[in-house]
């Protein structure tokens, strides 16, 4: 399948096909609430029965004029030189490789930028930095043509706004309070009415978009900080790089996906990226890259559709962070034949015992938590993890830290790895509030598994490769050669924690 080969589905037979399908789909799903959010996606905000056919055309068209200007030349240039004057920011050229696709691209550039920091993760960044936090995506790509009929800078990707938790719930994060992630709202919490809760896929992000080039739908698709344009497999081995690798595996997943799909859903899909400009972003689960969920059960890398943001960087006072509300861009996807997340409304009084269920959870990461006002835009998002996650992955954390500290023989001491791991589940103890048997249990359970890794790799049984590779296949290995449970029943009560 080569995407540039397709011809469009005009926009206005597409939002009726889409709408028809959700109608038909979805008998729950609140039709004006349906049209509203394909209108704005097409720029057909205000068209209805109340416009005559050449009316509506007419303001289309303006809409589409007034987009194109923002969300080409000029302004993604602006953004692009306002990101290279920030330290804390990095800009990454690379030039297209020679595709075949359109003369255009023969000597484009993509330009990847995300916040930069010397060691560890980005959080301390953007907690500090609001204009990082409305500006900056965990995903920025821009395409730069110098010459031809499609010279200018286009926003390629734009995916999600960082987001975060409390203390626990990000991977990243073990200092601070349960508070910073308010900063990451739009609005007061107390403004939101209802919450889509969203099951929190164990893989890495995935992103792509899709634009006309030389009158031909050229792709571009990658992993959080890296991206790629391609219309067909034998493009994604031409970016050779290092720095390509996971944007490789997600690109030959989005390959994989759109060969799977009908020929009405592809032309759906990309004909609504083309249209739209939006940024559709997934999670790819990867059976030979497994970190806390056991994917086993995967032949290959699947992807798993969360949103669709937009890549209009044009700042508006009435922003919100996604370009509609979740579970209606989950029930759009659906209708172009994409695998999504799970989804449930939750009133917004519910959430706080939402929350509670899901740090209960077993054998799954959590979810991600999306807040919408009144007037349905995602005012902010929180991740909250099940108990089950966190202490797991702690301890996939330690045990993989001991494992390789053994396999270099560098100064290895069992005994200090076990009291690392004893003392990292004590401060989870003390972010969620745990009570001390369910803590007692995980810190025995811990305790096996890092003698029964060691014991194993020195009888060769299990690989480093293994346990850095495809945690969760070990951890389960484990569970049966022991007769062990993982299904540890816990008390909480999380401290209330600093709002400053």
């Amino acid at each position: 399948m080569q995407s540039s080969e397709m011809a469009l589905i005009a926009s206005k037979q597409l939002l009726e096909d889409l709408l028809q399908e959700l109608q038909t789909n979805n008998k729950d799903l609140s039709v004006r609430e349906a049209r509203d959010s394909l209108n704005k996606s097409f720029g057909l905000d205000g068209c209805g029965p109340g416009l005559s056919a050449e009316e509506q055309r007419l303001q289309a068209s303006r809409y589409i004029k007034t987009k194109q200007t923002c969300r080409f030349q000029p302004f993604p240039a602006r953004w692009l030189a306002w990101a290279r004057q920030k330290h804390q920011l990095k800009v990454v050229t690379a030039a297209v490789p020679q595709l075949g696709i359109s003369p255009d691209l023969r000597t484009a550039e993509l330009h990847d930028v995300r916040v930069f920091t010397k060691h560890g993760p980005d959080d301390a960044v953007y907690d500090s930095n609001k204009e990082f936090r409305e500006k900056v995506a965990r995903g920025n790509s821009f395409l730069e043509i110098p010459a031809g009929p499609d010279r200018g800078t286009y926003c390629v990707i734009h995916a999600l706004k960082k987001f975060t938790g409390g203390l626990g719930d990000d991977d990243d994060k073990d200092k601070g309070d349960n508070h910073t992630w308010k900063k990451y709202f739009t609005k007061p919490l107390e403004e939101a009415t209802t919450v889509v809760a969203t099951r929190k896929a164990n893989g890495e992000a995935a992103h792509l978009g899709a634009r006309l080039v030389g009158g031909k739908v050229v792709l571009c698709g990658g992993s959080k900080n890296v991206h790629m344009l391609f219309t067909q497999r034998g493009h994604i081995e031409k970016y050779k790089e290092s720095r390509y690798q996971v944007a490789r595996e997600v690109c030959t997943a989005i390959m994989d996906l759109l060969d799977d799909m009908s020929d009405l859903h592809r032309h759906r899909l990309l004909s609504f990226l083309v249209h739209t400009g939006y940024t559709a972003v997934f999670e790819v689960l990867q059976p030979h890259h497994q970190h806390v969920e056991d994917l086993s059960y995967l032949k290959r890398s699947e992807l798993r559709f969360i949103a669709w943001t937009s890549t209009d960087l044009e700042p508006r006072s009435n922003s919100q962070l996604c370009s509609m509300a979740p579970h209606m861009a989950i029930e759009i996807a659906r209708t172009m034949g994409l695998p999504t997340v799970q989804y449930e409304l939750v009133p917004a009084s519910e959430v706080e015992t939402h929350m509670k269920q899901i740090r209960q959870g077993y054998g799954y990461e959590g979810e991600v938590l999306y807040f919408l006002d009144a007037d349905g835009a995602v005012i902010g998002l929180l991740k909250k993890k099940t108990i089950w996650y966190i202490v797991i992955r702690a301890i996939r954390e330690k045990v993989r830290n001991a494992a390789q500290a053994y396999t270099k023989k560098s100064d290895f001491d069992i005994n200090r790895s076990d009291k690392k791991l004893r003392q990292r589940i004590g401060e989870i103890q003390q972010w969620l509030g745990l009570d001390e048997d369910s803590v007692a249990t995980w810190r025995e359970l811990g305790h096996k598994f890092l003698h029964w890794v060691i014991n194993n790799l020195r009888t060769r049984t299990v690989t480093m490769e293994e346990v850095a590779g495809v945690f969760p296949v070990v951890w389960n290995r484990f569970l049966s050669d022991t007769g062990l449970s993982d299904h540890v029943t816990s008390q909480w009560e999380e401290p209330e924690g600093s709002d400053d």
